[in-house]
Parts: structure tokens; C-alpha cells; sequence
């Protein structure tokens, strides 16, 4: 058995956005030589069930931990992440972190001492991008820190998905999640060369000021495993809060130190990217060429108006660069390496 080794848990589907990225380092960890010392990965939406499954695993996984050995925890992990840093420690076993979210950044919930003590027992850490590294130097973290950079986002392209050329009289700007207040607000936008088409949950029509004069273009809520193949459009918006000049609130704050899912899963769709100009993965956006950044959304009337076809066409072909690697695992698998 190889001395590194992570955790399979439960998780309430095998298509649900919020466990996709979970369910996906363990399967690039898999794939670059990571033995799974706990149950099988399953998909039991019952929680009572599911939460049972995972604490038998956990239990069944520290006993057959052996000493000296890494264990990959991803963070959170339910009630059960104190258990694995205890058993790890009791087996004389070395902790790689895998951070996906943390409270203590999030403004509902604020600094969470709790919570930092836990992720101090750590000798190694995997976190989300500078910003959230220089946030850890600020707790004074002596443990090991490098960035996973962007979110992996394990697929393989349909074929038959529709991807329509760009139309540059009506570029389509894609916003898929969670319908936030600025949604309703983005009719307030001098009109331009573009539109909003829409994808996910909370939509209501009602809530548009005036339906027909509206850039809004709602497509419909989609299973997290098919909507990849659904979305059809230009640009994909990551973009939070109740506002159009700033991303507010928790999630817009959150977003100056997180990596959304969301970039990944648009560059699944070939879209560059739009994004806050103050979020964390802006400059990755701006180094990689594979979008553009904005300070406020009444910025993209003139910024879609200043590009040119090629400008869009040298954008599209970053995605696809970037794309393989995030489809494939890639930046899981570097940031591995650098820890290794």
C-alpha cells in the first residue's frame, strides 16, 4: 500500500454541484497514486444514512492508516475532519489539507479561532490562490502552503453539445447559479452589443422591471451533470451580490479570497471569462489571457464594445488551453507535486 493515502466519503449525489469538486480530487488523487484506505466513494442522499456511512469509513480508514504515512483530508469534511487530524496524529502520520471553504472568510460567520486551531494541525496545505495563502501567513500557519491556482473540473466534451458561433451584434454573457438581486438590475445597463442568458435556480420573472425591454434571457435549471452540455454562449459572468458596481455581501467578499467553481465549469463551456476586478482569480483570468476583469458591470457595455473579433478569437483559444488542463486534473496534480 502506498504511504499516501486520503479518505472516500458519502456524498447526498453523484451529480450534485456542491460535492462535484470533492468527488473530483478524489479521483485525481486516485490517478496520481493516492490509495483510498476508507470505503468506497458513495452517493446516498438519506443524511442520517450517509452521515453513518461516512463515520464507519472514517473510523475503518484510521485503523488501517499505517505510521509514517501522508493523509489527504479535504476541508470541510462534516463533523468527521477533527477525528481524521486525531487519528493521523495518534498513527504518527503526516496531514495534507485540501482547502475548499472556509468559514472565517465569510463574513456571516467572521474569524473563527475554532476553526484556525483545527487547520493549524496541518503539516501541509493546499488553499485556493495567493490571496487565501497571504490570509494563512497572516494566522501565522508554520505548515507547508502552495496554491492549487484553479478548480478541476473532471469531464470529457459531448460532441453533440451545442456551442453556436459568436453573433457580435448580440454577444451572449452567460451567469449560471444562484439568481443574486444584481440580476434584476442588469436592465438598468445602458444597452449595447450584448445580452444575459441565464442558467440555474431562483429565477423570477416577475421580479424583471420591464419584460419586454429586457436583457435578460432566462435558459432554465439543469441536473449539474448535464449543464455543461445546455449552456450555449460567449462570455461566462462571475459576478456576486445585490448590486451592479460591486461585489457585496458575503459571497461578493468571499470571492477576494476564493476560487469558484463556476470559472471552471465555464471554460468547460469555451467561454472566457468576466470577472470582478477585485476577486482573487482576476489576475489569473488577466494572466492567462482568458478573459477580462471589470470593477463594476457597467463597465461591459464599453469593454465588449472595444474588442475585436481576433480579441475574442485569442481569448477562446486560451480557454481551450487552460480547459485541458482543468477537465484533466491537472492543477490538482501540479500543486501535488510541488508538495511532494
Amino acid at each position: 500500500m502506498s504511504n499516501k493515502v486520503y479518505i472516500a466519503r458519502n456524498y447526498r449525489s453523484k451529480f450534485d454541484a456542491a460535492g462535484k469538486a470533492k468527488m473530483d480530487c478524489e479521483s485525481i488523487l486516485e490517478n496520481n497514486g493516492w490509495s483510498n484506505i476508507g470505503f468506497k466513494q458513495t452517493w446516498i442522499s438519506n443524511s442520517i444514512l450517509g452521515t453513518l456511512i461516512s463515520a464507519l469509513g472514517v473510523t475503518w480508514a484510521i485503523l488501517k492508516l499505517k505510521s509514517g504515512s501522508t493523509v489527504c483530508l479535504q476541508y470541510p469534511f462534516n463533523k468527521f475532519y477533527g477525528y481524521c487530524l486525531w487519528g493521523a496524529k495518534l498513527k504518527n502520520s503526516k496531514v495534507l489539507t485540501l482547502v475548499h471553504d472556509l468559514k472565517s472568510l465569510k463574513g456571516k460567520y467572521g474569524h473563527s479561532d475554532k476553526e484556525v486551531a483545527l487547520l493549524k494541525q496541518s503539516d501541509q496545505l493546499i488553499v485556493h490562490n495567493d490571496k487565501m495563502a497571504a490570509w494563512f501567513d497572516e494566522q501565522n500557519f508554520q505548515a507547508q502552503i502552495t496554491n492549487i491556482e484553479a478548480f478541476d473540473y473532471l469531464h470529457t466534451d459531448n460532441p453533440s453539445a451545442k456551442r453556436t458561433d459568436t453573433d457580435y451584434d448580440k454577444i451572449r454573457v452567460v451567469f449560471a447559479g444562484n439568481m443574486g438581486p444584481f440580476i434584476y438590475e442588469l436592465d438598468s445597463l445602458d444597452r449595447g452589443n450584448f445580452k444575459f442568458d441565464l442558467y440555474g435556480v431562483g429565477y423570477d420573472k416577475n421580479k424583471v422591471k420591464n419584460i419586454e425591454d429586457t436583457v435578460l434571457d432566462y435558459k432554465g435549471c439543469f441536473p449539474s451533470n448535464e449543464v455543461i452540455d445546455h449552456i450555449d454562449g460567449d462570455f461566462g459572468l462571475v459576478w456576486y451580490g445585490n448590486t451592479l458596481d460591486s461585489c457585496d455581501g458575503v459571497t461578493g467578499k468571499y470571492l477576494m479570497y476564493n476560487n469558484p467553481h463556476k470559472l471552471s465549469l465555464y471554460l468547460l463551456c469555451d467561454m472566457p471569462i468576466i470577472i470582478w476586478d477585485k476577486a482573487a482569480m482576476a489576475s489569473f483570468v488577466e494572466q492567462e489571457g482568458i478573459g477580462f476583469s471589470i470593477s463594476s458591470l457597467r463597465d461591459i457595455k464599453h469593454k465588449l464594445a472595444e474588442l475585436t473579433p481576433e480579441n475574442i478569437e485569442h481569448m477562446k483559444q486560451n480557454v481551450q488551453r487552460v480547459k485541458a488542463d482543468v477537465q484533466s486534473g491537472k492543477y490538482l496534480e501540479r500543486a501535488l507535486h510541488k508538495l511532494s
